[in-house]
């Protein structure tokens, strides 16, 4: 049976919005979330609920949502755990078509709160009206200019979807964002998701022409259910990447989940392959989620989901780690063919090593050029997947001449133009990951993605694998 995104697109493109529990108190998620749903430019209408003011930031309080004159898409619901209910009754009454529930209070304390929960949806349910959360943070979508977060955070915009049922690792990604240059369009906050759930967001996101890639944190899932929805968004032309955090895995994972959102979760070992082929990415930690979503946003997947990459490395033990990382990841670091091999002796010193990792053995100390003209042999080569190319680039120009950096910012470019000439991913991990460097400005601008972890780089070009042997096999479905 399909999943439909019922009426998703009427309470995320909302052309009115109603916030009940605005506040005077700047530290009240009721007045934060009206502040920045008014500074973010939101053009609909915007209603502010609370019976104990006439104003809030300029704008005249109306005592109830059945007082507000003009018809709301939207109620977000962000009153005492009291008076929940109360706002139930009166978005029911105003004929609301979404609401958001921000008050804690119900699944996660335990079976009262649980079956309260689900009463409230049920009643929704029966006259048209989608819930998101309880217990969540807001959301924000770009494409609507509407920015209903209970947090004063900049929103670095790019082209992720996100759904969390946290609200802290959802800010934790998004510093993540702001230091990687590369931003979300959506970040809906699910909390509980006792109605609106993780693959309902997932066929909004993917019919969203902002989204690239799509991203979340959950903390149990139905591998069937999320299988469905890939197959129908491959056959209808929608399919986007899809990266999971999945926590609640292990015992105390479940037990804290069950406290957390009252979901109810199921122990997975590491090592469960139950998704793989799904068109759905699991990562096992929470600083692998952003950077798996972003390679998958920037970078092609690998031609028929091949694992087979080549590793160029300007320093034995980088290209050592790359390789054990790589095996982990469940890439294969194959000896080159002996035609690749003699490509690359012309264009390193002697005592270098052209197997595969590949130890240039000074060829980027001459010239950072190297690492480009390197590349390209190894992406020529029909046996090789994608390139990860690990140590020390972008440093050049610090580490031994300021001549330098023009060859590596050159060498960036190139690196651009060869994924989108072979059509095969090339990632780049580099100890000045952090660092403000031009060359590194550069790989972003020609979207290749760079890393500081050895491990993180890996994973990510497994993901992109993961992928593309998904869009390999989706069609025999």
């Amino acid at each position: 049976m399909s999943i439909s995104p019922y009426l998703l697109e009427e309470v995320l493109q909302p052309r009115s919005v109603a916030i009940l529990g605005a506040s005077r108190a700047p530290q009240k998620w009721g007045h934060v979330a009206a502040r920045q749903l008014i500074a973010g430019g939101f053009a609909g209408d915007i209603y502010l609920i609370n019976p104990s003011v006439s104003e809030i930031l300029g704008r005249p309080t109306y005592p109830s949502l059945r007082d507000v004159p003009g018809h709301v898409d939207l109620a977000v619901i962000a009153t005492s755990f009291n008076h929940v209910e109360k706002g139930i009754d009166d978005c029911i009454a105003h004929g609301v078509k979404g609401i958001v529930i921000i008050t804690a209070g119900f699944s996660e304390t335990g079976p009262e709160g649980r079956e309260l929960e689900q009463q409230i949806v049920a009643r929704c349910r029966e006259h048209g009206i989608r819930v998101i959360g309880s217990n969540c943070m807001g959301l924000y979508v770009h494409r609507s200019k509407l920015n209903a977060l209970g947090m004063v955070f900049p929103l670095p915009v790019g082209p992720i979807g996100l759904v969390s049922q946290s609200g802290n690792l959802g800010m934790y990604w998004y510093a993540q964002a702001h230091l990687d240059g590369l931003g979300f369009n959506t970040f809906l906050s699910v909390g509980n998701a006792a109605d609106v759930s993780f693959p309902e967001c997932m066929q909004y996101l993917a019919r969203d022409p902002q989204t690239t890639v799509i991203a979340g944190y959950v903390e149990a899932i139905q591998e069937d259910t999320l299988r469905q929805v890939t197959r129908e968004m491959y056959a209808n032309g929608s399919y986007k990447p899809t990266v999971i955090f999945l926590s609640g895995a292990t015992e105390v994972g479940v037990r804290s989940a069950l406290a957390h959102t009252g979901t109810r979760g199921t122990v997975r070992p590491d090592n469960d392959t139950s998704l793989l082929g799904s068109g759905v990415v699991r990562v096992l930690r929470s600083d692998e989620l952003f950077p798996v979503a972003q390679a998958l946003a920037l970078q092609p997947p690998t031609p028929k989901g091949g694992r087979r990459i080549a590793i160029v490395g300007d320093g034995g033990g980088s290209s050592v780690a790359t390789g054990d990382a790589a095996a982990r990841a469940g890439m294969e670091v194959e000896i080159l063919c002996e035609e690749t091999q003699d490509k690359l002796r012309q264009l390193m010193p002697a005592r270098a090593t052209p197997t595969n990792p590949i130890d240039v053995a000074g060829a980027t100390d001459e010239d950072p050029l190297s690492f480009a003209t390197i590349t390209e042999v190894c992406l020529q080569d029909p046996t090789v997947d994608g390139v990860i190319i690990t140590g020390l680039f972008g440093g050049y120009k610090m580490l031994l001449t300021e001549d330098f950096g023009a060859r590596e910012e050159e060498a960036a470019r190139m690196l651009g133009q060869m994924v989108r000439k072979y059509k095969k991913p090339v990632l780049v991990q580099t100890v000045y990951a952090r660092h403000d460097i031009p060359a590194l400005k550069l790989l972003r601008e020609e979207n290749i993605p760079y890393y500081e972890s050895v491990e993180i780089t890996c994973r990510a070009m497994a993901a992109l694998a993961e992928v593309g042997q998904f869009l390999e096999t989706a069609q025999e479905y």
